[in-house]
């Protein structure tokens, strides 16, 4: 079924008041967008979702965003946190809060989170009338078995590709989901499709997981397969600006570079002086290595990590992920930046904060 009938036309939003909560906060992507609204509207009332208000404390970068409420609670189990009288008078959500694992053993805890976190999101901007801008990825439309292809706003989901793979699937279910509730509601909702994010500021070293392995040369080999990334400060300002907009449309792409693996780690090789693997392996051996190492990881419990990925990571890197916008620069303003500028401040900043990279 189509994602979007690309003619609907987009729904006016009257704005409210400056006053936003922020799922997933604690992030990557959360710390940049928390970023973004100082930047672009200082004056705003930012409530933050946490599940440990001493997590937040204890990391650096929080202090600088000045006066953040934290509203404790998550998008899912025990809801006493969305009757919290300093969301009174909310003007708008953004839910980034996910279980990002690319694996097929244990899905229950990515479709309770990925699905129902966001129904109940959509619920809350429900109950205050308000628009949310849910952020999905780019993979619930652009998986392809070959390079030359990609996806606008109104393009299918890939359902059939990804059904095996829980994340995407999650991805997929909660978008289809989400609008449904939403029409019912009268939701004000749009959803932001991202590739793989990279830049500085990956406190938890996951988005960046790749470029770490790179670094540290740990990759045992490659594939042929694609990669899309883009910077995560970019996206960040989008997500803003789709938030304030007075007729933000239902579906935003923000496109980044799209490349091949291959390519890709070469850039890296360009930006941080590490050679890129050089050895390309067959995608059925790739994974046959891959299931081999997970199975003895599964029998000898307490062995050291094996250096192949979980086989879905295999299956997924011998795609390709492509996606345009027809209206995300016009309409928010965004153009994402030169690759080798966000490589390089990618690097530059797990050099410095990576206790496996520091000198």
């Amino acid at each position: 079924m189509p994602a979007l009938d690309d003619k609907t036309p987009p729904r006016p939003h009257a704005r409210k008041a400056h006053s936003v909560l922020v799922t997933g906060a604690t992030g990557f992507l959360g710390r940049h967008v928390l970023t973004a609204i100082r930047a672009l509207e200082p004056d705003t009332h930012i409530c933050a979702l946490v599940r440990n208000p001493a997590e937040w404390h204890a990391m650096d970068w929080t202090e600088a965003l000045g006066q953040v409420d934290l509203i404790e609670g998550g998008v899912t189990g025990d809801d006493a946190w969305t009757r919290d009288p300093r969301l009174n008078g909310l003007g708008g959500i953004v839910h980034l809060a996910a279980v990002v694992r690319h694996a097929r053993h244990n899905p229950q805890d990515i479709y309770d989170t990925n699905i129902g976190g966001l129904l109940r999101m959509v619920r809350l901007a429900g109950k205050h009338a308000c628009r949310i801008v849910f952020v999905s990825t780019s993979g619930t439309v652009a998986c392809f078995n070959r390079p030359d292809k990609f996806a606008l706003e109104d393009a299918p989901y890939v359902d059939q590709t990804v059904r095996n793979w829980p994340y995407y699937d999650s991805k997929i279910q909660a978008e289809k989901q989400a609008r449904m509730l939403a029409a019912e509601l009268g939701v004000s909702l749009t959803v932001m499709r991202p590739p793989v994010l990279l830049g500085p500021g990956d406190h938890k070293f996951r988005s960046t997981g790749h470029v770490i392995k790179h670094l540290r040369r740990q990759f045992p080999f490659l594939i042929h397969g694609g990669m899309h990334f883009v910077d995560v400060r970019d996206v960040a300002a989008a997500i803003v600006r789709a938030l304030r907009h007075p007729a933000a449309r239902p579906v935003y792409h923000l496109g980044g570079t799209a490349t091949s693996i291959e390519a890709f780690f070469r850039m890296v090789q360009d930006v941080s002086g590490v050679p890129a693997p050089t050895r390309v392996v067959p995608q059925a051996l790739a994974w046959a290595l891959a299931a081999a190492a997970q199975a003895t990881a599964e029998r000898l419990p307490g062995q050291p990590k094996s250096p192949f990925p979980d086989p879905v990571v295999i299956e997924m890197a011998s795609h390709w992920w492509a996606i345009h916008s027809r209206y995300a620069e016009a309409e928010l303003g965004y153009i994402s930046r030169p690759p080798f500028q966000t490589l390089a401040d990618t690097v530059t900043w797990l050099r410095a904060h990576h206790p496996g990279l520091r000198p």
